[in-house]
């Protein structure tokens, strides 16, 4: 049997679609090189580097010559690409004599619904319905989430969705007026590149946002609001989302696999940032162990809504835990994340088989400058820091090498965090 993935990390409601987005998802993307299987098929904007095939595919076991990978023309999977007639043409000669049992994109967008749908694989897709009829921007909406957190008791920070300036306006002055820092956030960009904080005043570190603006009265909110609105809503097209922001949190997070028999904890794990972010940890480290317990069930609750809706594939959620002790739930994201594949394919795949539990801390590290792909490798391998499956600790290469910002990322297995960041330490060194 074979699978259909399709490393779709763009969709339309995701902006700043020039070529610098467009860079970032073709690397982003080579990630589902983790996720293959024997006689899989691979939909990916760009065609890994072959020393990036070889060190995924010895690392995950997986026969390589079975392997189909299939690019665009113009190197990036937009909606446009996956439903152009031609492009559908080679998908389904690279299918041929292949009997493929799922079809799964990274992102669930309705383009790669009805991509399988001209393939005659539709039913192959889990939750097709739901994902055909938008739902995968529901599942992604940081307005939708806010909704159904409140309708299901979900503990969220105090805040609104605002879909005109003058809304925004008076709630955010009313939260600056109370003495609380403000973020907020576009409705669908990721990875902190929509949000903004604002507060009544400075020496707050930013983490989780860009950029940090100090306004000490209504007119100053007003005007700065007004200003930047198209900016903050992709002029007028999206909703901004305003709530309460605690400086000092730590971030969290819990994923689960949602299909038609119900739902499965994956993973969990907490979230650096510098302010962007800059690592993370799995599973959770830091955080006491009744704070976690409630960000699993309240995570399997805001899951709960969404199974009910229809939609069907991996959903992370994410939460803070206050300087004082408390959890709120911020978003979620119905996608396969920045952390599916490293504790799903790195922790249980490779780490994992026939070690449970798993007894291991997982540290990534996002950005670690290097010359090439091969040199960081080599390099690993001569500090002798490589992952070693025999101790079951070591470094794996999670990334493909970033020709824009010529680095990659790499995830520390170790026995205890401890560890993890003294490898991590050492990682960095290597070509300081």
């Amino acid at each position: 049997m074979s699978r259909l993935l399709i490393a779709n990390d763009f969709t339309e409601e995701l902006e700043e679609s020039g070529e610098p987005r467009l860079a970032t998802a073709r690397w982003h993307a080579k990630r589902a090189l983790f996720f293959a299987r024997d006689h899989d098929v691979l939909i990916l904007p760009e065609a890994p580097d072959d020393s990036f095939v070889h060190y995924v595919t010895a690392l995950t076991g997986t026969d390589r010559s079975t392997l189909a990978v299939i690019t665009p023309p113009g190197a990036a999977l937009t909606p446009a690409t996956l439903t152009d007639p031609a492009f559908r043409d080679r998908v389904r000669a690279a299918l041929t004599g292949r009997t493929v049992d799922a079809v799964i994109p990274l992102h669930p967008d309705a383009a790669a619904v009805d991509l399988a749908r001209g393939l005659g694989l539709l039913e192959a897709v889990a939750g097709h319905g739901f994902i055909a009829q938008g739902g995968g921007s529901l599942a992604n909406s940081k307005a939708v989430f806010r909704a159904l957190a409140a309708g299901t008791g979900t503990p969220v920070p105090d805040g609104t969705v605002c879909a005109a300036v003058e809304s925004a306006t008076g709630d955010v002055h009313a939260l600056l007026e109370g003495g609380h820092p403000v973020i907020v956030k576009h409705e669908y960009r990721q990875a902190t590149k929509g949000n903004e904080i604002l507060s009544p005043y400075g020496g707050i570190a930013p983490r989780g946002a860009p950029r940090l603006t100090v306004l000490d009265d209504r007119p100053a909110v007003a005007a700065y609001l007004r200003d930047h609105w198209g900016r903050m809503t992709s002029d007028g097209r999206h909703r901004l989302v305003v709530e309460r922001y605690f400086p000092d949190s730590a971030t969290v997070f819990a994923e689960f696999t949602l299909t038609d028999e119900g739902i499965a904890a994956a993973g969990q794990g907490e979230l650096l940032y510098e302010p962007g972010p800059s690592a993370q940890i799995m599973p959770v480290q830091t955080v006491p162990p009744e704070l976690t317990a409630e960000l699993l069930s309240g995570g399997r609750e805001l899951c709960r809504a969404l199974h009910a809706m229809g939609y069907r594939g991996t959903v992370s959620t994410d939460a803070i835990v206050t300087a004082d002790g408390r959890l709120f739930f911020t978003e979620f994201n119905g996608r396969t994340t920045g952390s599916t594949h490293v504790y799903a394919e790195i922790g249980g795949r490779i780490v994992g088989p026939g070690h449970y539990p798993l007894h291991r801390v997982l540290l990534e590290h996002v950005a670690w400058p290097v010359p090439s792909f091969d040199r960081a490798v080599a390099a690993l391998t001569e500090a002798g820091l490589a992952y070693r499956p025999g101790t079951r600790t070591g470094v794996v290469i999670n990334t493909a090498f970033d020709t824009a910002y010529r680095d990659v990322c790499f995830c520390v297995v170790a026995e205890d965090l401890a560890g993890a960041r003294k490898q991590r330490e050492q990682v960095l060194s290597l070509f300081a």
